[in-house]
């Protein structure tokens, strides 16, 4: 399993740091879209059962991202917000009970601003001054916290963080996995980002740590309300698209709104 993980790291990180530093436009906007749709998919196919109800909710998961991502504030936010209308219209004439319709009709508005809303943010930060750099700061705290609570958690948890949730998952990892992604965070910054300073991007790796740190537990939520162990199995040994890319979904706005701040008070 171990090998099967560091093999699809080795493939796909190339990729995603060359997009990143050198495909701020369409490069990076094409390869944020893929992880929307396999993340949809994968979303969808997990918690509707009726193929209708999946179709649509990927169809405007998708167009819901495309209008975060391209269109200008705060018209974007307007154009997300008629994405969550037209899912919900989409559910007044099925078939089920009030009931079933109304918890239907809420999955797939949850799936549109949690997948489409929040991974918009992304091509979003790369854009600003220094935006590349942000935006390989916060994949690199999403990493590293993932890695080292799970090696920190199996060497030495004891106390479970969310055993309903996650069972594996320890405070011990969870703590571990912060700290990490917050020197990692401290060093990539003195190099790529200079003019910002230490106190301000150990702070905002805390933020990212713990936004990651809660995506992995609410993606972990959304597979117990399935049934399933994982969302997919396109990606070896790490699962599917989402169960990959759940903590940067959550990280996405926090990145976008730190990133600005920092434009806002004289970063690079």
């Amino acid at each position: 399993m171990l090998w099967k993980r560091i093999a699809t790291a080795a493939v796909l990180l190339p990729i995603l740091i060359g997009t990143a530093l050198y495909g701020r436009g369409w490069p990076f906007r094409l390869l944020v879209g893929a992880v929307v749709l396999l993340s949809a998919m994968e979303y969808y196919r997990m918690l509707l059962p009726q193929p209708r109800d999946g179709r649509a909710g990927v169809i405007v998961t998708v167009l819901a991202y495309v209008s975060g991502a391209l269109l200008p504030f705060p018209v974007s936010l307007a154009a997300i917000l008629v994405c969550v209308a037209l899912i919900v219209f989409h559910g007044l004439p099925a078939e089920g009970t009030p009931g079933e319709r109304l918890r239907s009709t809420a999955v797939s508005v949850l799936g549109v601003v949690y997948i489409g809303g929040f991974l918009s943010a992304w091509p979003r930060t790369i854009l600003l001054p220094g935006g590349e750099h942000w935006v390989l700061l916060g994949i690199l705290v999403a990493a590293a916290g993932d890695t080292f609570a799970y090696f920190v958690g199996r060497a030495a948890g004891k106390r479970p963080l969310s055993p309903r949730l996650s069972p594996n998952k320890t405070v011990e990892g969870a703590v571990a996995g912060l700290i990490a992604g917050m020197l990692f965070a401290a060093v990539y910054a003195a190099v790529f980002l200079p003019g910002i300073r230490t106190g301000f991007v150990l702070c905002a790796a805390a933020l990212l740590g713990i936004a990651a740190q809660g995506g992995d537990l609410f993606e972990s939520m959304l597979k117990r309300a399935a049934g399933v162990k994982d969302s997919g199995k396109i990606l070896p040994g790490h699962g599917g698209m989402l169960d990959r890319v759940d903590g940067i979904i959550v990280a996405g706005p926090v990145l976008y709104l730190l990133a600005a701040v920092s434009a806002q008070v004289g970063g690079p």
